[in-house]
């Protein structure tokens, strides 16, 4: 045990990390945008006379008059705050919190990526993401990254998109999905599109869509672990998600999961990528002399709580009666991602 915390507490470059955390802030900013542009803030929230609440949490009720608007834009602001790393970690707990609100104000506005952008900003809470590229590095004079990071930080968001991708691909090995439904039901509405359509509505595209996307979770996600493959199954999935983005419209999550699964490169592969792009010779600095922040009680009790989550809850199905796919007991919070489709 001493040996694995020194390892986890093993002082690595914050590049990567940095990088996701610009990233998502500035994917939050584009999808809270996107809620003023399209009037999903009136229509989702303000208009309907009912909405459906989670269990326990019929108290969460919209802000009276424009109240919901401004709190939109306390999101986007927080957003920009994340991005640029000022105040990072008053900024990232808040915009949890207010997101969260919003998360809970419907049940039937449950979206797999909102779920999963509150799971990874709880995360990112106790990490130390603006330890480089940030306004609060450059006030603390470790702009250029000079500081360091331990290992823990990095691995912990590995281990969490890990979860998240086996899940995906767990979930979807049964005999719907393996019989290529509903895929068939999706690419049917989408057969006159130009040049695609007449692609994915024969039975071969749909089997090999439902076949593959159940390979490159169970298979793929493994292989992000090892070096040598990381690269090639990364760029299988840029194609996967390109791919989906554009047949379905599931808003940030592609852009999102991808930027995660850039944490399971080298800590400093930006800064690799930057040289590389330059034609620089790079070499990696030594944190060897950097301080080592251990671990506490506290924070791995924490750690445990967290990732104990994450790997009962998506089985908690097994614990109802009935076909989770027909009853929905256990459906949400457990990466069961397109899987059914319905209209109501």
């Amino acid at each position: 045990m001493t040996r694995l915390r020194t390892w986890l507490e093993h002082p690595v470059d914050p590049a990567s990390l940095a990088f996701f955390r610009i990233s998502l802030g500035l994917l939050i900013l584009y999808d809270v945008l996107r809620y003023f542009v399209a009037g999903w803030i009136s229509g989702y929230y303000l208009e309907p006379d009912f909405l459906f609440k989670y269990y326990g949490f019929e108290w969460v009720i919209p802000w009276p008059g424009n109240g919901l608007y401004w709190h939109f834009a306390g999101l986007g602001l927080l957003s920009i705050l994340i991005t640029m790393g000022l105040w990072y970690r008053a900024a990232i707990t808040l915009f949890t919190v207010s997101f969260s609100y919003v998360y809970l104000l419907d049940q039937a506005r449950y979206l797999n990526h909102f779920y999963l952008l509150i799971i990874i900003c709880l995360l990112m809470c106790v990490l130390p993401a603006a330890k480089a590229w940030s306004v609060d590095a450059r006030l603390r004079g470790t702009w250029r990254g000079a500081a360091s990071i331990p290992r823990w930080s990095v691995l912990s968001l590995v281990l969490l998109f890990e979860i998240v991708l086996l899940y995906a691909g767990i979930v979807k090995v049964n005999a719907d999905w393996l019989g290529g439904q509903p895929l068939r039901l999706w690419f049917s509405d989408r057969a006159q599109w130009p040049l695609i359509g007449p692609l994915i509505e024969g039975d071969w595209a749909i089997y090999a869509a439902s076949w593959g996307a159940i390979a490159l979770h169970l298979l793929g996600a493994p292989l992000l672990l090892w070096r040598k493959t990381r690269l090639p199954v990364f760029l299988v999935y840029c194609g996967f998600h390109f791919s989906n983005a554009m047949v379905f419209n599931i808003g940030i999550f592609p852009w999102m999961t991808l930027a995660g699964t850039l944490m399971f490169f080298a800590p400093d592969w930006p800064k690799q990528l930057w040289a590389r792009m330059c034609r620089q010779a790079y070499e990696s600095p030594s944190l060897l002399s950097s301080p080592r922040p251990h671990l506490s009680p506290l924070l791995i009790l924490l750690l445990l709580t967290f990732f104990a989550w994450q790997l009962l809850v998506p089985l908690r199905h097994y614990l109802y009666p009935g076909n989770v796919a027909w009853t929905e007991e256990g459906h949400r919070f457990a990466w069961r991602m397109k899987l059914r489709t319905k209209r109501c």
